[in-house]
């Protein structure tokens, strides 16, 4: 395999890789935006495996999903080079991060196995909202939330991949915003969001893991 190859198979893995192990993590993890109390009593009473195989799908994430929006990115570049650059590197941006909030669930899971777990939420809550994690935060927020949206631009008007794939990663920001401000901050919206973004990224993927040809993925460089 030559390495131009190589590099567009491991593209490919992680356009459909890492939103989908972003996916998985979500269903199994016990708590999803909640306070340093709620947190380390639902991580207390989690299942353990299904609670190591959350956090293990989050970290094999924050590594997939900046590389997916290479891929992304890269598809759409010969047609579009200036909104795949943008969205790419917003993208990257915003993904960056997810690391820190992995390690942070993390946290939650080693605080709710020590003795008097619940001492450690106020420690959590301050943790979470500090000088470094927040920003974090706004980073990976507005950072990926954007960048999906110029990047299914990109690929819509690329036509790099079919438009259902391209309206999907568009809409996926505006479903993820809205588990923010819906009453209740429904979570099983957020889910839905990234579980789109896995379906409409498989012909993306299927792009750039396919043999090339002279006219089905020109270089970006």
């Amino acid at each position: 395999m030559d390495p131009a190859r190589l590099i567009r198979t491991v593209l490919a893995a992680a356009v459909v890789g890492g939103p989908l192990a972003a996916c998985v993590g979500g269903l199994l993890s016990p708590a999803i935006h909640e306070n340093g109390a709620v947190s380390i009593a639902r991580n207390a009473a989690a299942d353990p495996l299904g609670n190591g195989t959350h956090l293990a799908m989050f970290a094999l994430a924050s590594f997939l999903l900046p590389l997916s929006a290479v891929g992304l990115a890269w598809l759409a570049y010969p047609r579009t080079p200036w909104l795949a650059t943008i969205g790419g590197l917003l993208a990257v941006l915003g993904w960056l991060p997810y690391s820190a909030l992995t390690a942070l669930d993390d946290l939650a899971d080693q605080m709710a196995h020590l003795p008097n777990a619940a001492s450690y939420a106020a420690l959590y809550d301050r943790f979470s909202v500090d000088p470094v994690m927040n920003p974090l935060l706004v980073v990976y927020i507005v950072g990926h939330l954007v960048a999906y949206v110029l990047l299914g631009i990109a690929l819509l008007s690329a036509d790099a991949v079919p438009r259902w794939s391209a309206w999907g990663l568009i809409v996926s920001s505006p479903l993820t915003i809205a588990t923010f401000v819906l009453p209740g901050r429904p979570i099983a919206v957020g889910l839905a969001a990234i579980t789109l973004i896995a379906v409409a990224s498989v012909p993306a993927a299927w792009a750039l893991g396919r043999p090339v040809t002279a006219r089905s993925l020109p270089s970006p460089v």
